[in-house]
Formats: structure tokens, sequence, C-alpha cells
């Protein structure tokens, strides 16, 4: 049982954001990054940039 807050529609407006932001941000790194461009590797900034997506698109009820 969650004891987490109703999310209201500023809530829900700032992940959106943050959902499209941080693929914006994961794109981009993508390119500049030697490591991420390399098939099955990913560098600790391109983990964070993918999780922080992930975790807001969990919270919006998005699923892929």
């Amino acid at each position: 049982m969650s004891t987490a807050p109703e999310m209201g529609p500023a809530e829900e407006h700032a992940l959106r954001l943050i959902v499209m932001r941080s693929e914006r941000d994961l794109d981009t790194h993508e390119m500049r990054c030697v490591p991420c461009r390399t098939p099955g590797v990913i560098c600790g900034t391109g983990a964070n940039i993918a999780a922080t997506n992930k975790n807001a698109k969990l919270a919006l009820g998005i699923t892929e």
C-alpha cells in the first residue's frame, strides 16, 4: 500500500517535463560519449539519465 499523496496536475506536468528533458539529454549524451556509442556499454552518466527517465515514467504510469 502506497503512502504517497495523490499526484496533482502540477506534479504530473513536472514529471512529464522530466521525461521529455531526460530523453533529449540521453540522446545528446549518447552522441558525444564514446562508451555509450559502443553496443552493450553505458557509462555512469548515461545510466543516471536513463534511471531518472525510468523513475519519472513509472511515477506517471507510462510503460514501454
